[in-house]
């Protein structure tokens, strides 16, 4: 596919010999928004993103997972506590 207009506003992203055209608003909530792997820990969108699920979910999540920490009116998730909770659900 070679580059035309319809591509103009899009980001050119190969992957072994093929090659795909994401739209620039995508790549770089992609790209802007993952979180190092380094993270300790997430706000519940952030964390809704690494995880691909709604923040809803991701907040029952965190707090089955007894992850969230609540620091004055904000919450931050565990991404440590999230990753062994969700290793319980394994499958054999």
């Amino acid at each position: 596919m070679k580059h035309t207009e319809d591509n103009k506003d899009k980001v050119r992203c190969e992957l072994d010999e093929s090659v795909f055209y994401i739209p620039r608003k995508l790549f770089s909530l992609m790209v802007l928004r993952s979180p190092t792997p380094d993270v300790k820990f997430v706000r519940y969108r952030q964390g809704a993103l690494m995880y691909g699920m709604s923040e809803r979910e991701f907040n029952t999540l965190a707090h089955n997972a007894d992850a969230v920490y609540k620091v004055n009116k904000m919450s931050l998730v565990k991404v440590d506590m999230i990753d062994k909770y969700l290793e319980y659900f394994k499958e054999c």
